[in-house]
């Protein structure tokens, strides 16, 4: 089948499934939402009147083919999105019940409580203990001690303690690809969030670092709110609480995970879960 006549078809399973979708936030604590949330990058419109909870201290998947709006929407919640030139935003966006986008927000606060990271590892040229370390001392933090007990606590909730306690002098370019993305994790943790945010951080990495990154994100949902991007299926259905998934700019489809994948409430999710666009 043609990529053409593909698309044919999930544009109108879309257009069909946007009259079967239920209301499924209304029994979800809130952590994250949004509220007819439109998003333009100029003329172009990104998200169309998104309305979304996302539990608190569990993980969120974001799922769909490319280009359906995932990773937008994602950055709306730290502002990410702000650098673009030419973007517009309605509607409401929510952390923790506070909208972000209101006049008096502190954006390097609100960063600092909604972590990010991203598809490509990005490590600091510079060691590994450092690289951990740079948030807190930009905030204000000098006490060698008080340093070293952070670097300890986030290396270890990232699963990477053990694999680099020895090597904390040594360039985090040294690192493999997937130590790399539980550093950047690491580095993440340092600074306290509240919330973590993962645009595709597996994309890139063998079987064996994804598998170690998703065991890494299954023990952080104890303490932390998780929303991760993915377009890998099997990852979502393993590690997810709940997923979102986005077509052409819209939500067509939330609620629990397992019920998602096993018994969705429309064809459009049907068919992407099944493989029959994507």
């Amino acid at each position: 089948m043609s990529s053409h006549n593909t698309d044919e078809i999930a544009t109108k399973r879309h257009k069909e499934a946007q009259k079967e979708m239920p209301d499924s936030t209304s029994t979800i604590s809130t952590a994250l939402a949004s509220e007819n949330l439109d998003f333009y990058y100029g003329e172009t419109q990104a998200l169309k009147k998104i309305s979304l909870t996302m539990p608190d201290r569990k993980v969120t998947a974001l799922i769909g083919p490319s280009g359906c709006g995932k990773s937008t929407y994602l950055r709306c919640f730290n502002r990410m999105n702000d650098s673009i030139e030419g973007v517009r935003l309605e509607g409401k966006v929510l952390v923790e019940g506070h909208d972000v986008n209101a006049r008096d927000v502190d954006l390097e606060r609100l960063r600092t409580r909604v972590g990010m990271v991203f598809q490509k590892s990005n490590p600091f040229p510079m060691t590994i203990a450092d690289n951990i370390t740079y948030g807190p001392r930009m905030a204000g933090i000098k006490n060698k001690a008080q340093l070293e007990e952070i670097t300890e606590r986030a290396l270890l909730q990232a699963d990477l303690w053990t694999e680099v306690k020895d090597r904390l002098s040594d360039s985090a370019l040294g690192l493999s690809g997937g130590q790399q993305q539980r550093l950047c994790i690491a580095r993440t943790l340092a600074n306290e969030p509240h919330i973590i945010l993962l645009d595709e951080p597996a994309s890139a990495l063998d079987p064996i670092s994804t598998a170690k990154i998703e065991e890494t994100l299954a023990h952080l949902k104890e303490r932390y709110t998780i929303v991760i991007v993915t377009h890998n299926l099997q990852q979502a259905a393993r590690i997810a609480d709940v997923t979102a998934f986005f077509m052409l700019g819209e939500v067509i489809e939330f609620g629990d995970t397992t019920t998602m994948f096993t018994n969705p409430t429309n064809s459009v999710t049907e068919d992407y879960i099944t493989g029959r666009f994507g």
